[in-house]
Parts: C-alpha cells; sequence; structure tokens
C-alpha cells in the first residue's frame, strides 16, 4: 500500500493520486489517500506516509514537519520495517497544476534512493517555477536586490529575502557566513581565514563578526555527521 497524507491540498486530490498511481505502477485499489484540514490534525494522527503533500502556506511550519516526519519514519524502522523508510514531503499550491505535479513526481523519483527524508521546496524563480531539493542548494546570496539560488548544477533568481529564507531553512544545517550569504553546511570543502570553499567550486566570504558563531556550528555539525554516520 502506497500512502499519502494531503493536509490543506482538497483539489489537489484527483491529479495527484492519479500521478502516483501511474510512478509507482499499480491500481488506485492500492493507493490510500488521507486528507487533513489543518496540521494539528495530521500530527496528531501518528501515522506513517510515504509523500506527505503540504500547502505553500506552511512552508514557514516546515521544523515542525520534518521533526514529526522523521519520528514517524524511525517508529516504522523500529516495528520491522527496512531501512529504506522514509518519507517525502513536498510543499503545493492547491490546486496543483499537472506540471508542477509532474516536477514533484520527478524529484521523488531522483530521490526516493536516499536514505534520509528528502525535503523539496517550490521556488518561483527567473526560469520559472522549480522544485528544488535543499539537499542540492549550496547557498543562497543576496545579490542585485535578488536571492541567486546556487545548486552544483544551475543558477536560479527569485524575488524574497535572506531573512524569510533562513526561517525557512535554518533548521536543515544551513548556516549565515556573511550578511549576504546563507550558505549549506554539507557543501563546504575547507574554512582558511575568512574564506569558505565550497563542492562547487565556489568561494564564499565569511565576515569577522559572523566567524565565530559560523566556526562553532560548523564544529557541531560535524561532531553530528561523525556521531551519525551514513
Amino acid at each position: 500500500m502506497f500512502k499519502i497524507a494531503l493536509c490543506k491540498c482538497p483539489d489537489s486530490k484527483k491529479i495527484i493520486e492519479e500521478k502516483i498511481k501511474s510512478f509507482v505502477g499499480t491500481s488506485i485499489d492500492d493507493i490510500s489517500v488521507q486528507t487533513f484540514e489543518n496540521i494539528e490534525d495530521f500530527i496528531s494522527s501518528g501515522i506513517y506516509f510515504d509523500v506527505y503533500f503540504f500547502h505553500s502556506d506552511h512552508r514557514n511550519d516546515a521544523g515542525i514537519l520534518v521533526e514529526h516526519i522523521e519520528q514517524n519514519v524511525q517508529t516504522k524502522k523500529s516495528d520491522g520495517f527496512s531501512n529504506e523508510s522514509r518519507g517525502f514531503l513536498a510543499f503545493v499550491d492547491d490546486p496543483i497544476s499537472e506540471s508542477d505535479c509532474d516536477d514533484v513526481i520527478d524529484c521523488l523519483q531522483k530521490y526516493l534512493r536516499q536514505d534520509t527524508m528528502y525535503f523539496a521546496v517550490e521556488f518561483l524563480t527567473d526560469k520559472g517555477l522549480r522544485s528544488i531539493a535543499l539537499s542540492r542548494i549550496v547557498y543562497f546570496e543576496f545579490q542585485d536586490r535578488k536571492i541567486k539560488i546556487k545548486t552544483q548544477t544551475a543558477e536560479y533568481f527569485c524575488n524574497d529575502t535572506l531573512r524569510n529564507l533562513f526561517s525557512l531553512v535554518g533548521n536543515f544545517d544551513f548556516a549565515l557566513p556573511h550578511k549576504s550569504f546563507i550558505l549549506n553546511l554539507r557543501h563546504i570543502v575547507s574554512i582558511k581565514g575568512y574564506t569558505i570553499e565550497m563542492n562547487d567550486g565556489s568561494i564564499v566570504p565569511l565576515s569577522q563578526k559572523k566567524s565565530k558563531k559560523f566556526r562553532d556550528k560548523y564544529k557541531d555539525f560535524l561532531a553530528h555527521i561523525n556521531a551519525h554516520p551514513t
């Protein structure tokens, strides 16, 4: 049984159901779709799902949702399920368009083999709506009154602020090395003086003012990674 959770996305149920049916190659009877009117009802249900769709209005609740989903994943593993148990989370508009749903399914297909929960966020960029895995983002940079989203393979620009973005990604191993940057700690190669080398070849500045707090956070991140190797 392939289980889908929809929170505040009642008008997206049909298209998501059909797209998932096509993706997993099974009959509609083998797919369970449960809808929730709010986050409180979802959390109180305590149910594990394979895919979670939340209305884009809930992006600011990402930290709470991820923590709850990860708890459900660990519970499923402890109940005897394989280590392949995971949850796939995406934020969408309601109703979701067919093309946006295709983008989400494409992301699901690419990242389903990862051993951790995949978190995709939709960004309205200069290249259209893009669903981007936070794990793929190397850094955000405030540049010419826009935000540059730098992944290992592409660059996008969107209208937002670093403050808003950090409220979204701050709990996902992102940190502030400089007033103009938010970077992904997972993509750091080295820190030398006040420059940070990223694994895509980028060089990000580290401000003297933020240096200690940033280095402390990176040190804690490395300690956590070493204690919980993948």
